[in-house]
């Protein structure tokens, strides 16, 4: 397959896809949204610890493996590996992008702030497909996907409490 062509099939993946998963230098794959802008897709990643999308190092990190989710999200659609240019603030193509992104963006806190805080306190990442296509439909590695949960100071409450005259299970005679 030339590089052509795997831009080409990776663009028809992107097109269904809302969310993806990226993983960069080893690291653990953290979900992230994004957008597509003409033909590129743009990636917003927090840099000073705001309440945008944390994705530490991404913007250091050079290269990305990209994984699509399917609809169900209990499949894989797609994996590919992508270089990572870090947009600047102060050029047009990071404006035009921005304002892309900003409609993708659920729940945005501060409209009429947001694009002055993303200057400051997060960056505006191109994910360029190298094409290398690493996963397909049918055609998966073997490798497991199982890991072990990250750690977390949330804790629960401990036992659930007894109840005392529970409802009974058997249903009542219709008359």
């Amino acid at each position: 397959m030339t590089t052509d062509e795997a831009v080409a099939e990776i663009a028809g993946v992107m097109k269904k896809a809302g969310l993806v998963w990226l993983s960069w230098n080893g690291g653990r794959p953290a979900p992230a949204w994004f957008a597509t802008v003409d033909g590129a897709y743009v990636v917003l990643a927090d840099r000073a610890g705001s309440a945008e999308q944390p994705l530490p190092g991404l913007a250091e990190a050079g290269t990305a493996e990209v994984v699509v989710p399917a609809k169900p999200a209990t499949n894989r659609l797609a994996g590919w590996k992508a270089s990572v240019r870090r947009l600047d603030p102060a050029s047009e193509e990071w404006t035009a992008a921005a304002l892309v992104l900003r409609t993708e963006r659920l729940n945005a806190d501060g409209l009429d702030t947001q694009l002055d805080r993303w200057r400051v306190e997060a960056d505006l990442l191109i994910l360029e497909p190298t094409g290398e296509i690493t996963e397909t439909v049918g055609r998966y590695d073997g490798q497991s996907r199982l890991e072990t949960p990250t750690g977390s100071t949330a804790t629960t409450r401990g036992k659930r409490p007894i109840t005392f005259h529970r409802r009974s299970n058997r249903r009542p005679k219709l008359t």
